[in-house]
């Protein structure tokens, strides 16, 4: 057995030592992705005429407001609490031996990497990098128990927007958004009930590269296998979604009692039915955490609930602000973390 490593936790290693060139662009491309964020946000306050002062100004208010505040830090544990869980009933599914804490404090590490380095995957990586590191013997079904909860939890998002922009009369403005998110979620569902067979799926042209690949064919089959293993599982697919359901509806609410903690008066029924949509394009990878893209669909959608454009602004800015309080508590937890033996 190889001992236990008393050392903290440390980030991922890249394979190898990296050229010149790509140190260059793994520092430069996150870079550039935080300045064009950046300047999403500036052309949105210039386009709808909004000035710092009020956004200030607004901010303020959410002191006064405490419990609110409270309320919403709560929510957002509890939505964590929800993908954990929706991550430890994968890892079960697929027979991965990761302890329940083990998983959740993981997944608080990868919650860390989201909303501290740039790029939308990072805590999925990192996840994946520790979980296999740890279940070498099933490291694929490790791989496979990321990627089932993820689809369930962006399925059920669209699933969610859709019905929200249907229920709220936008959908006559939005035909190729809807068209898009309701073919998106069509597919992903697919993947998650049941796709065809290999030989079927190798057919297709955008496929057969991958599946015939000398390097990735073997990896490729072996998630393709670790996929079928859930699609054998009715049962462990519905219990996803549905912790899936539970945590966005968690998500939405904080947004909810974040408004009210901002002293902000909205029409609870059609703000509820918008904010999905808001949440689906901060999921869109352009900017780190969705830094611009978010505030940009919550200027546009959420003034239709009665809030006004610089509120809208704001409440977007101090959403992911609550959910940093939440990832500096992941970054604890990756400080403090050890390693496990490594299996043989």
């Amino acid at each position: 057995m190889t001992p236990v490593n008393s050392k903290p936790i440390s980030a991922p290693e890249a394979a190898g030592t990296p050229t010149a060139d790509r140190s260059v662009r793994l520092v430069l491309l996150p870079l550039f992705k935080m300045a064009f964020g950046a300047g999403l946000i500036v052309l949105l306050l210039r386009r709808q005429d909004l000035r710092w002062q009020d956004l200030t100004d607004t901010l303020s208010n959410l002191s006064a407001q405490p419990a609110w505040l409270a309320a919403t830090l709560l929510l957002v544990l509890a939505c964590l609490f929800c993908g954990a869980e929706r991550w430890c009933t994968a890892l079960s599914g697929l027979d991965v031996s990761l302890t329940r804490a083990r998983a959740i404090a993981l997944f608080m590490v990868g919650h860390f990497f989201n909303g501290f380095l740039p790029g939308s995957t990072g805590g999925d990586v990192a996840r994946a990098f520790y979980t296999t590191r740890e279940t070498r013997e099933r490291r694929t079904h490790a791989v496979m128990s990321i990627i089932v909860e993820r689809l369930a939890g962006i399925a059920v998002l669209l699933i969610l927007t859709l019905l929200g922009l249907l229920a709220s009369g936008e959908y006559a403005q939005l035909p190729l958004a809807l068209a898009l998110i309701g073919s998106l979620a069509a597919a992903i569902l697919v993947v998650l009930v049941g796709l065809p067979d290999l030989p079927r799926i190798a057919k297709l042209p955008m496929l057969r590269q991958v599946i015939q690949h000398q390097r990735i064919a073997p990896f490729a089959q072996k998630l393709y296998a670790a996929l079928r293993l859930c699609h054998a599982q009715p049962l462990l697919i519905l219990h996803l979604l549905g912790w899936s359901l539970l945590q966005h509806t968690c998500a939405i609410t904080s947004w909810l009692t974040l408004a009210w903690g901002l002293g902000f008066t909205v029409r609870a029924t059609t703000y509820i039915l918008l904010v999905p949509a808001v949440l689906t394009a901060q999921m869109i990878p352009i900017t780190p955490g969705g830094l611009g893209v978010r505030e940009g669909a919550a200027v546009t959608l959420l003034p239709l609930a009665g809030m006004a454009p610089h509120e809208a602004m704001v409440l977007s800015l101090a959403s992911y602000v609550v959910s940093l309080v939440w990832s500096a508590v992941g970054g604890l937890v990756f400080v403090f973390l050890k390693e496990r033996p490594q299996p043989k």
